[in-house]
Protein backbone atom coordinates (compact mmCIF):
# COMPACT_ATOMS: atom_id res chain seq x y z
CA UNK A 1 0.00 0.00 0.00
CA UNK A 2 1.05 3.58 -0.59
CA UNK A 3 -0.51 6.88 0.45
CA UNK A 4 -0.93 9.37 -2.36
CA UNK A 5 -1.91 13.03 -2.43
CA UNK A 6 -3.82 13.44 -5.69
CA UNK A 7 -4.17 16.66 -7.69
CA UNK A 8 -6.42 17.31 -10.67
CA UNK A 9 -4.82 19.70 -13.14
CA UNK A 10 -5.47 20.81 -16.70
CA UNK A 11 -3.04 21.16 -19.59
CA UNK A 12 -2.00 24.64 -18.46
CA UNK A 13 -0.85 23.28 -15.08
CA UNK A 14 -3.59 24.98 -13.04
CA UNK A 15 -4.88 22.90 -10.12
CA UNK A 16 -8.61 22.20 -10.18
CA UNK A 17 -10.48 21.80 -6.87
CA UNK A 18 -8.88 20.54 -3.68
CA UNK A 19 -6.34 17.71 -3.54
CA UNK A 20 -7.47 14.50 -1.87
CA UNK A 21 -5.74 11.54 -0.20
CA UNK A 22 -5.96 8.01 -1.60
CA UNK A 23 -4.67 4.72 -0.20
CA UNK A 24 -3.57 2.66 -3.18
CA UNK A 25 -2.34 -0.87 -3.75
CA UNK A 26 1.04 -0.75 -5.41
CA UNK A 27 0.33 -3.72 -7.65
CA UNK A 28 -2.45 -1.95 -9.59
CA UNK A 29 -2.22 -1.88 -13.36
CA UNK A 30 -2.18 1.47 -15.16
CA UNK A 31 -5.88 1.32 -16.11
CA UNK A 32 -6.90 0.01 -12.69
CA UNK A 33 -4.92 2.80 -11.01
CA UNK A 34 -6.65 5.39 -13.16
CA UNK A 35 -10.00 3.79 -12.29
CA UNK A 36 -9.22 3.97 -8.53
CA UNK A 37 -8.24 7.63 -8.75
CA UNK A 38 -11.46 8.48 -10.60
CA UNK A 39 -13.54 6.61 -8.03
CA UNK A 40 -11.95 8.38 -5.06
CA UNK A 41 -12.10 11.75 -6.83
CA UNK A 42 -15.75 11.46 -7.92
CA UNK A 43 -16.67 14.64 -6.04
CA UNK A 44 -14.51 16.63 -8.50
CA UNK A 45 -15.90 15.06 -11.68
CA UNK A 46 -18.84 16.26 -13.81
CA UNK A 47 -20.15 12.70 -13.53
CA UNK A 48 -18.72 9.39 -12.27
CA UNK A 49 -15.72 8.10 -14.25
CA UNK A 50 -16.03 11.02 -16.66
CA UNK A 51 -13.82 10.54 -19.76
CA UNK A 52 -11.45 8.30 -17.83
CA UNK A 53 -9.28 7.76 -20.89
CA UNK A 54 -8.69 11.49 -21.40
CA UNK A 55 -6.24 11.93 -18.54
CA UNK A 56 -2.55 11.24 -17.96
CA UNK A 57 -0.90 10.25 -14.69
CA UNK A 58 2.26 11.94 -13.46
CA UNK A 59 4.45 11.48 -10.38
CA UNK A 60 5.85 14.59 -8.72
CA UNK A 61 9.41 14.51 -7.39
CA UNK A 62 10.52 16.37 -4.27
CA UNK A 63 12.27 18.99 -6.44
CA UNK A 64 9.01 19.81 -8.23
CA UNK A 65 9.76 17.97 -11.45
CA UNK A 66 7.37 15.40 -12.90
CA UNK A 67 7.63 11.90 -14.28
CA UNK A 68 4.89 10.80 -16.68
CA UNK A 69 3.78 7.21 -16.20
CA UNK A 70 3.96 5.24 -19.41
CA UNK A 71 0.74 3.33 -20.09
CA UNK A 72 2.84 0.37 -21.18
CA UNK A 73 4.14 -0.08 -17.62
CA UNK A 74 2.21 -2.98 -16.15
CA UNK A 75 2.32 -1.77 -12.51
CA UNK A 76 3.39 1.90 -12.38
CA UNK A 77 3.39 2.18 -8.55
CA UNK A 78 6.04 -0.57 -8.38
CA UNK A 79 8.31 1.36 -10.74
CA UNK A 80 11.74 2.40 -9.45
CA UNK A 81 10.81 6.09 -9.72
CA UNK A 82 8.17 5.59 -7.01
CA UNK A 83 10.69 3.80 -4.77
CA UNK A 84 13.11 6.67 -5.30
CA UNK A 85 10.52 9.24 -4.16
CA UNK A 86 9.53 7.16 -1.12
CA UNK A 87 13.18 6.70 -0.05
CA UNK A 88 14.12 10.38 -0.26
CA UNK A 89 15.25 11.83 3.08
CA UNK A 90 12.92 14.78 2.70
CA UNK A 91 9.94 12.44 2.38
CA UNK A 92 9.52 11.75 6.09
CA UNK A 93 5.80 11.00 5.71
CA UNK A 94 6.47 8.36 3.04
CA UNK A 95 3.77 9.64 0.68
CA UNK A 96 3.74 10.30 -3.05
CA UNK A 97 2.07 13.05 -5.04
CA UNK A 98 0.14 12.01 -8.13
CA UNK A 99 -1.00 14.44 -10.80
CA UNK A 100 -4.08 13.59 -12.85
CA UNK A 101 -3.66 15.78 -15.92
CA UNK A 102 -6.73 16.48 -18.04
CA UNK A 103 -6.89 17.87 -21.54
CA UNK A 104 -7.34 21.64 -21.45
CA UNK A 105 -10.39 21.38 -23.73
CA UNK A 106 -12.34 19.70 -20.88
CA UNK A 107 -11.85 22.54 -18.38
CA UNK A 108 -15.10 24.34 -19.23
CA UNK A 109 -17.10 21.13 -18.90
CA UNK A 110 -15.56 20.45 -15.49
CA UNK A 111 -16.31 23.90 -14.16
CA UNK A 112 -19.91 23.99 -15.40
CA UNK A 113 -20.97 20.45 -14.49
CA UNK A 114 -18.89 19.55 -11.47
CA UNK A 115 -20.61 17.42 -8.84
CA UNK A 116 -18.77 19.38 -6.17
CA UNK A 117 -20.99 21.47 -3.92
CA UNK A 118 -20.84 25.21 -4.48
CA UNK A 119 -20.65 27.31 -1.31
CA UNK A 120 -21.81 30.91 -1.47
CA UNK A 121 -19.50 33.55 -0.08
CA UNK A 122 -22.26 35.29 1.87
CA UNK A 123 -23.00 32.57 4.39
CA UNK A 124 -25.61 34.72 6.21
CA UNK A 125 -24.85 32.92 9.44
CA UNK A 126 -25.54 35.91 11.62
CA UNK A 127 -29.23 36.24 10.74
CA UNK A 128 -30.12 32.68 9.77
CA UNK A 129 -28.21 30.67 12.32
CA UNK A 130 -31.21 28.53 13.25
CA UNK A 131 -33.04 28.19 9.97
CA UNK A 132 -34.69 24.89 10.82
CA UNK A 133 -37.05 26.05 13.56
CA UNK A 134 -39.97 23.97 12.22
CA UNK A 135 -38.20 20.79 13.25
CA UNK A 136 -38.61 19.39 16.73
CA UNK A 137 -35.08 19.43 18.18
CA UNK A 138 -33.56 16.19 19.43
CA UNK A 139 -31.85 16.61 22.83
CA UNK A 140 -28.31 15.32 23.10
CA UNK A 141 -29.36 13.18 26.07
CA UNK A 142 -31.78 11.30 23.80
CA UNK A 143 -28.97 10.51 21.37
CA UNK A 144 -26.87 9.28 24.29
CA UNK A 145 -29.70 7.07 25.56
CA UNK A 146 -30.14 5.51 22.12
CA UNK A 147 -26.39 4.93 21.84
CA UNK A 148 -26.11 3.21 25.24
CA UNK A 149 -29.49 1.44 25.44
CA UNK A 150 -29.51 -2.31 26.20
CA UNK A 151 -29.49 -4.58 23.18
CA UNK A 152 -30.59 -8.23 23.16
CA UNK A 153 -27.90 -10.89 22.82
CA UNK A 154 -28.72 -13.40 20.14
CA UNK A 155 -27.87 -17.10 20.37
CA UNK A 156 -26.82 -16.86 24.03
CA UNK A 157 -27.79 -19.03 27.00
CA UNK A 158 -27.31 -17.97 30.61
CA UNK A 159 -24.92 -20.48 32.26
CA UNK A 160 -26.91 -20.27 35.53
CA UNK A 161 -30.60 -20.15 34.64
CA UNK A 162 -30.25 -21.51 31.09
CA UNK A 163 -32.56 -18.79 29.83
CA UNK A 164 -32.01 -17.53 26.31
CA UNK A 165 -32.89 -13.94 27.16
CA UNK A 166 -30.00 -11.58 27.75
CA UNK A 167 -28.86 -8.09 26.91
CA UNK A 168 -25.69 -6.04 26.67
CA UNK A 169 -25.24 -2.34 27.35
CA UNK A 170 -22.49 0.23 26.96
CA UNK A 171 -21.18 1.66 30.26
CA UNK A 172 -18.10 3.79 30.94
CA UNK A 173 -15.56 3.07 33.68
CA UNK A 174 -14.40 6.67 33.78
CA UNK A 175 -14.66 9.84 31.71
CA UNK A 176 -12.08 12.47 30.69
CA UNK A 177 -12.16 16.10 31.78
CA UNK A 178 -13.20 17.11 28.25
CA UNK A 179 -16.01 15.18 26.55
CA UNK A 180 -16.21 15.45 22.76
CA UNK A 181 -19.38 14.32 21.02
CA UNK A 182 -19.17 13.80 17.28
CA UNK A 183 -22.58 13.88 15.60
CA UNK A 184 -22.76 11.50 12.66
CA UNK A 185 -24.28 13.91 10.18
CA UNK A 186 -23.23 12.12 7.00
CA UNK A 187 -24.43 8.78 5.71
CA UNK A 188 -21.97 7.43 3.17
CA UNK A 189 -23.62 5.57 0.30
CA UNK A 190 -21.13 4.54 -2.33
CA UNK A 191 -19.18 7.59 -3.45
CA UNK A 192 -21.79 10.05 -2.20
CA UNK A 193 -22.70 11.20 1.31
CA UNK A 194 -26.10 12.43 2.44
CA UNK A 195 -26.25 14.90 5.29
CA UNK A 196 -28.68 14.53 8.18
CA UNK A 197 -29.91 18.06 8.94
CA UNK A 198 -31.92 17.15 12.04
CA UNK A 199 -32.00 19.84 14.71
CA UNK A 200 -29.95 18.78 17.75
CA UNK A 201 -30.27 20.52 21.08
CA UNK A 202 -26.99 20.69 23.03
CA UNK A 203 -27.80 20.75 26.74
CA UNK A 204 -26.02 23.48 28.69
CA UNK A 205 -25.52 21.07 31.61
CA UNK A 206 -24.93 17.34 31.19
CA UNK A 207 -25.00 14.76 33.97
CA UNK A 208 -23.22 11.57 32.92
CA UNK A 209 -23.79 9.68 36.19
CA UNK A 210 -26.25 7.20 34.65
CA UNK A 211 -23.67 6.17 32.04
CA UNK A 212 -20.93 5.32 34.55
CA UNK A 213 -20.51 1.72 35.69
CA UNK A 214 -18.45 2.17 38.86
CA UNK A 215 -20.96 4.17 40.89
CA UNK A 216 -19.68 2.74 44.19
CA UNK A 217 -16.25 4.27 43.55
CA UNK A 218 -17.83 7.64 42.92
CA UNK A 219 -19.73 7.46 46.21
CA UNK A 220 -16.49 6.80 48.05
CA UNK A 221 -14.89 9.74 46.32
CA UNK A 222 -17.86 11.91 47.25
CA UNK A 223 -17.42 10.96 50.94
CA UNK A 224 -13.73 11.74 50.72
CA UNK A 225 -14.56 15.19 49.42
CA UNK A 226 -16.47 15.84 52.63
CA UNK A 227 -18.75 18.82 52.54
CA UNK A 228 -18.01 19.65 48.91
CA UNK A 229 -20.61 18.63 46.36
CA UNK A 230 -19.29 15.95 44.05
CA UNK A 231 -19.50 17.14 40.45
CA UNK A 232 -17.28 14.48 38.90
CA UNK A 233 -19.92 13.40 36.39
CA UNK A 234 -21.39 16.80 35.66
CA UNK A 235 -20.27 18.68 32.57
CA UNK A 236 -20.89 22.14 31.12
CA UNK A 237 -21.10 22.93 27.43
CA UNK A 238 -17.97 24.87 26.46
CA UNK A 239 -17.86 24.99 22.64
CA UNK A 240 -19.53 23.76 19.44
CA UNK A 241 -18.19 23.29 15.92
CA UNK A 242 -20.68 23.72 13.06
CA UNK A 243 -20.53 22.45 9.49
CA UNK A 244 -22.44 24.48 6.89
CA UNK A 245 -23.13 22.78 3.58
CA UNK A 246 -24.35 19.41 2.37
CA UNK A 247 -21.20 17.66 1.14
CA UNK A 248 -18.76 15.71 3.29
CA UNK A 249 -15.74 16.91 1.33
CA UNK A 250 -16.63 20.61 1.30
CA UNK A 251 -18.54 23.29 3.18
CA UNK A 252 -17.79 25.96 5.73
CA UNK A 253 -16.90 25.57 9.41
CA UNK A 254 -17.69 27.94 12.25
CA UNK A 255 -17.31 27.59 16.00
CA UNK A 256 -19.02 28.95 19.11
CA UNK A 257 -17.17 29.10 22.43
CA UNK A 258 -18.08 30.19 25.93
CA UNK A 259 -15.65 32.48 27.70
CA UNK A 260 -14.93 31.01 31.13
CA UNK A 261 -14.36 34.48 32.61
CA UNK A 262 -17.45 36.45 31.57
CA UNK A 263 -19.61 33.40 30.70
CA UNK A 264 -20.61 34.87 27.32
CA UNK A 265 -20.95 32.89 24.09
CA UNK A 266 -19.27 34.09 20.91
CA UNK A 267 -19.51 32.81 17.34
CA UNK A 268 -16.29 32.68 15.30
CA UNK A 269 -16.88 32.86 11.55
CA UNK A 270 -13.61 33.41 9.70
CA UNK A 271 -12.49 36.90 10.76
CA UNK A 272 -15.91 37.84 12.20
CA UNK A 273 -16.70 37.41 15.90
CA UNK A 274 -20.18 38.08 17.26
CA UNK A 275 -21.93 37.65 20.61
CA UNK A 276 -24.56 34.92 20.80
CA UNK A 277 -27.03 33.84 23.45
CA UNK A 278 -27.12 30.35 24.90
CA UNK A 279 -30.39 29.58 23.08
CA UNK A 280 -28.95 30.68 19.73
CA UNK A 281 -25.94 28.40 19.80
CA UNK A 282 -27.37 25.33 21.55
CA UNK A 283 -30.01 24.38 18.94
CA UNK A 284 -28.87 23.96 15.35
CA UNK A 285 -29.18 21.68 12.34
CA UNK A 286 -25.50 22.13 11.48
CA UNK A 287 -23.84 21.37 14.84
CA UNK A 288 -21.07 18.84 14.18
CA UNK A 289 -18.95 18.48 17.32
CA UNK A 290 -19.93 19.29 20.91
CA UNK A 291 -17.36 19.92 23.63
CA UNK A 292 -18.21 19.55 27.31
CA UNK A 293 -15.91 20.41 30.22
CA UNK A 294 -16.04 18.67 33.59
CA UNK A 295 -17.50 20.92 36.26
CA UNK A 296 -14.85 21.66 38.91
CA UNK A 297 -15.39 20.79 42.56
CA UNK A 298 -14.64 24.38 43.50
CA UNK A 299 -14.46 27.25 41.00
CA UNK A 300 -10.94 27.83 39.62
CA UNK A 301 -9.69 24.45 40.86
CA UNK A 302 -9.08 21.33 38.87
CA UNK A 303 -10.67 18.19 40.33
CA UNK A 304 -7.23 16.66 41.01
CA UNK A 305 -6.21 19.46 43.41
CA UNK A 306 -5.87 18.00 46.96
CA UNK A 307 -8.67 18.79 49.39
CA UNK A 308 -6.46 20.50 52.00
CA UNK A 309 -5.29 23.06 49.43
CA UNK A 310 -8.89 23.87 48.49
CA UNK A 311 -9.81 24.27 52.18
CA UNK A 312 -6.82 26.52 52.80
CA UNK A 313 -7.75 28.67 49.83
CA UNK A 314 -11.36 28.98 50.99
CA UNK A 315 -10.26 30.04 54.48
CA UNK A 316 -7.98 32.71 52.98
CA UNK A 317 -10.78 33.84 50.69
CA UNK A 318 -13.18 34.19 53.61
CA UNK A 319 -10.61 36.23 55.59
CA UNK A 320 -10.08 38.56 52.63
CA UNK A 321 -13.83 39.07 52.19
CA UNK A 322 -14.29 39.76 55.90
CA UNK A 323 -11.45 42.30 55.82
CA UNK A 324 -12.99 44.08 52.81
CA UNK A 325 -16.42 44.19 54.47
CA UNK A 326 -14.91 45.56 57.70
CA UNK A 327 -12.86 48.14 55.82
CA UNK A 328 -15.89 49.29 53.77
CA UNK A 329 -17.97 49.54 56.94
CA UNK A 330 -15.33 51.74 58.62
CA UNK A 331 -15.20 54.02 55.56
CA UNK A 332 -18.97 54.43 55.57
CA UNK A 333 -18.95 55.29 59.27
CA UNK A 334 -16.13 57.80 58.72
CA UNK A 335 -18.00 59.56 55.93
CA UNK A 336 -21.21 59.66 57.93
CA UNK A 337 -19.55 61.92 60.56
CA UNK A 338 -18.89 64.71 58.05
Amino acid sequence: MVIAIVYFVFGNGKIYGEPYIANLNRDLSYNHLRFELMEKGTFLLPKPYYKINFCKLRLQNSDGTFICFDQRIMKPLLHECVDRVLNEKENTKKVIQLIVEWDLSLKTNFESNSMKEQINENYSLQDNFNNNSKQTPVPLIQLLDNFTKPEPIQFWNCPKCKQTSGSMQIKFDYLPDILVFYLKRFDQSGSHAKKNDKNVYALEELDMSSYIDNQHLLKDLSKHRGKFEYNGNKYDLSSIIYHHGYAFSSGHYTAAARNSIDGKWRLFNDDRVSDKSQSEISESNCSYMLFYQRRPFVPWFHHTVPLHIIQEYQEMDRDVRKYKQRNNSQKQNKYSHY
